[in-house]
């Protein structure tokens, strides 16, 4: 299906949920919440009433697949609000999940400093990164400003450095605050490995230990060669996260119903 794409980022604001094929959508009331923070940002007017909305709207146009009882992460939903006060809900497919990944560098897209961070209706840069990455045999684009990484097309860039610290880019950096990595950073605390903010620059990255890619429709994929040149020698954090969000997908305080 087709990207809903405008040109004014403040047109619609938007978020990804994990979805288990069903009727659950996992981590439903962050994302909202994260999702009326960047509605503010834009100006868009948020409604009091939003879950029913998405409640309503679902069972009018989500068609839940056959699926064994168990909510685990199968496919994702896109969630828009549009300024003039539309709801769309739309499937979309996981096209890799916990892999090891290869990656490119491209430029950041830029917009001010209100709206970077925000997931807008100008979403086109971000998709033609995807598709850059794609045309050149790579999984990920990530996405660089001011000679450090601060951003990916559709996930968080989270290091792993040679002194048991984990850093993911300052949110002044202008990436998007996700939800998956907010919902890792207290159990990576609970397991010894602090999660730092900062400028991800190329002496960090060149001397890291390890690189993930986190995201609600990737899951946690080791990032193993930036611009064909390999990245790190372990794996342990990626398969640390991997664990943690699976236990975490276990949960059914997770899930939020939203179907009839």
């Amino acid at each position: 299906m087709t990207e809903p794409l405008s040109q004014n980022p403040r047109d619609s604001v938007f978020t990804t949920v994990v979805w288990d094929h069903g009727e659950h959508l996992a981590d439903l009331d962050a994302h909202l919440h994260r999702m009326e923070e960047h509605a503010r940002r834009l100006r868009i007017a948020w409604p009091d009433n939003m879950r029913s909305e998405i409640e309503r709207v679902w069972k009018e146009t989500i068609e839940p697949k056959e699926v064994p009882g168990t909510m685990s992460p199968r496919g994702l939903i896109r969630i828009e609000w549009s300024r003039i006060g539309e709801l769309s809900i739309e499937p979309r497919e996981v096209s890799f999940r916990n892999e090891g990944v290869e990656a490119i560098t491209l430029p950041a897209p830029r917009w001010s400093p209100r709206i970077n961070g925000t997931k807008h209706g100008d979403w086109e840069p971000y998709v033609e990164a995807m598709k850059e990455a794609d045309s050149k045999g790579a999984d990920l684009a990530l996405l660089v400003h001011n000679f450090a990484i601060v951003d990916a097309d559709r996930a968080t860039p989270l290091v792993f450095d040679e002194d048991g610290t984990a850093w993911i880019s300052e949110a002044t950096e202008g990436g998007v605050e996700s939800v998956t990595v907010d919902v890792l950073i207290p159990l990576l605390h609970a397991e010894g490995i602090p999660v730092n903010r900062g400028r991800l620059n190329e002496r960090l990255v060149a001397r890291a230990l390890e690189m993930s890619a986190i995201g609600s429709g990737i899951g946690a994929a080791r990032i193993e060669a930036i611009d064909g040149e390999p990245i790190g020698s372990e794996n342990g954090l990626t398969e640390k996260c991997q664990s943690l969000l699976s236990q975490h997908y276990q949960n059914k305080n997770t899930w939020s119903h939203v179907g009839a």
